[in-house]
């Protein structure tokens, strides 16, 4: 069997997003059971040895990695025949609009495609009422013709079933899953040290896009709330996008340079390490998917502040020590300063066990079995 997975993403970025650490972790678990992985993303390599690490093969479909999405799958129209898929190969989405060279040229029916929230509400809302009509169209025509359609947590499920009534027959819910081996408990006090952080600075950890719909914003507010009551608290942002110029004035206006940290983008390789040195980790998102840095927080034993959105509170609900907050900033930095005041051991690793990329890996190679039937 081979699975090509289509995504927007060069494998030799060190500082990836979810969906790429979903792609890694899937397929680790695929080379383990014989299958060939091959992604088809952006921007050539100069040292192949990179994506071999991470899929047994990469195709570029642009020379640069820094394209659009809209412009990665202009690039895919160009060169979807030189990929030369065969009748037998997976092909794996992870947005809707990208299946579409696929579907136009008809090389291939064995079309997957995960949905990681509700894209077409973020395309509206980022890039506006054409670019959004456009995206509604591919959508559209992806959800008629791929064979199944994958959604990350219910919440997404229910907002395309809403939708797309007549595709319910194809959509399978299947998580995101995170790597255990990579994302354990550290000791805190050496990985606070790490990063110039004292014993008894109570630190407050964001990893992600800093983009609109992450709403840095909202956390930033709620962090004032919170240094009210604990005068000795660290927000610590790491990573990198359109809003962050913005979110760092905000910080000035707020005279709060001394106690809001912007890390910017860190390599995956020091995540594990920065979401140790965390007390709480909070997360604010107006719109997602099953976003995996909480369950990688919540394999840490690291206690999260969220508020409800894609899976997370199913996630946090299966774990003590874990609040879901209201969208108003005094409720959430309350939530904060209620876990920041707990003395209780947190265990949540052992609570999600359930949610390993090996049990995700599994269910998704068995629907490519069903399909290839």
């Amino acid at each position: 069997m081979r699975v090509f997975f289509i995504e927007n993403e060069n494998p030799a970025r060190t500082s990836s997003g979810g969906i790429m650490s979903y792609l890694i972790n899937l397929s680790a678990y695929l080379s383990g059971q014989q299958v060939e992985t091959i992604l088809v993303g952006a921007g050539e390599l100069k040292n192949d040895s990179v994506a071999n690490t991470k899929f047994s093969r990469y195709i570029p479909v642009t020379v640069t990695p820094d394209v659009s999405n809209f412009g990665y799958i202009f690039s895919l129209l160009r060169n979807v025949r030189k990929i030369n898929l065969q009748p037998a190969d997976i092909v794996h989405a992870q947005r809707p609009d990208m299946l579409f060279p696929i579907i136009l040229f008809g090389i291939n029916k064995n079309r997957v495609c995960s949905l990681h929230g509700a894209h077409d509400l973020a395309v509206y809302d980022k890039k506006g009422k054409l670019y959004g009509f456009i995206y509604s169209v591919l959508q559209y025509l992806a959800f008629k013709k791929a064979a199944v359609l994958i959604a990350v947590d219910a919440a997404t499920q229910q907002h395309y079933f809403k939708k797309y009534p007549w595709a319910q027959h194809k959509t399978k819910m299947i998580p995101i899953g995170i790597d255990f081996n990579k994302f354990k408990p550290l000791d805190k006090t050496e990985s606070k040290k790490q990063y110039g952080f004292s014993e008894n600075e109570k630190v407050i950890v964001f990893v992600g896009r800093l983009e609109k719909e992450k709403n840095v914003s909202f956390l930033i507010e709620s962090f004032r709330v919170v240094l009210q009551q604990n005068k000795n608290a660290k927000l610590v942002i790491v990573g990198n996008g359109r809003e962050k110029q913005k979110l760092v004035s905000l910080v000035s206006d707020l005279k709060m340079n001394e106690q809001i940290v912007f890390m910017g983008e860190l390599s995956n390789n020091e995540i594990p390490l920065i979401i140790n040195a965390a007390d709480v980790f909070a997360f604010c998102s107006l719109y997602e998917g099953s976003p995996t840095v909480i369950k990688e927080a919540l394999a840490c034993n690291i206690p999260v502040v969220s508020v409800d959105v894609g899976d997370v509170k199913k996630v946090v609900s299966e774990v003590a020590g874990s609040f879901i907050s209201e969208r108003d900033p005094h409720k959430f930095a309350q939530a904060i300063s209620n876990v920041f005041n707990d003395s209780v051991k947190h265990n949540s690793r052992d609570a999600i066990r359930h949610y390993s990329h090996t049990a995700v890996g599994e269910q998704t190679l068995r629907l490519y079995s069903e399909i290839l039937m």
